[in-house]
């Protein structure tokens, strides 16, 4: 099933049964899939061919949502972390400041430690991971993908030098993200090799 009849389904099934669905789209997630609906119709005129329709739902289109929800969820992540690492830093001189003894202070001080611990793995996940990276490298894919749709939709060029247009830009923001995400992610991951 493509994307766009994915996203045609589920418009579909939400106004039929009121049922919860196990992952909730974002305000910014319905946002785009209205307005991809939306890009779907302006497209029409270049989406003469059952090829252009697939390249379209399936190149363009499906990237663009995946690249969406990356944006979402490695955001989500970032800043979840970064603001557990904040907060248990902030608390954890507080708790030490307290000096306290006795049965308070033996609470306090595995507190402290506990934060402390939350601390370190928070920051070491957000570095590790990359979230930071990810989240701005799907963002950049996404803008890259979203500026070739547009400009496919407001073109005046010929039809087909307009859809050689759509897929040159498409295929050149697949290949810069690809060539980012291989520099930023999986080299950066990769162990250096010992330089004796």
């Amino acid at each position: 099933m493509s994307s766009a009849q994915v996203i045609d389904t589920e418009r579909h099934s939400v106004g039929k049964t009121k049922q919860r669905t196990v992952t909730r789209k974002t305000k910014a997630l319905r946002e785009l899939h209205t307005k991809l609906h939306d890009m779907r119709n302006a497209a029409k005129p270049f989406l003469i061919n059952e090829a252009r329709k697939t390249y379209w739902t399936e190149a363009w289109e499906s990237n663009v949502v995946l690249a969406a929800t990356r944006v979402e969820s490695n955001r989500k992540e970032f800043y979840g972390l970064r603001l557990v690492a904040i907060i248990s830093a902030i608390t954890v001189p507080s708790l030490v400041g307290l000096n306290l003894s006795s049965t308070g202070g033996t609470a306090v001080r595995w507190l402290t430690f506990t934060l402390s611990l939350i601390a370190a793995l928070s920051t070491a996940i957000v570095a590790l991971f990359r979230f930071a990276d990810r989240w701005l490298m799907y963002r950049t894919f996404s803008n890259s993908l979203m500026d070739a749709g547009r400009t496919l939709i407001n073109s005046t060029e010929p039809d087909q030098q307009a859809w050689s247009q759509f897929t040159t830009a498409t295929e050149a923001a697949i290949a810069s993200f690809n060539t980012t995400y291989s520099r930023a992610v999986i080299l950066a991951a990769e162990p250096k090799p010992n330089s004796k």
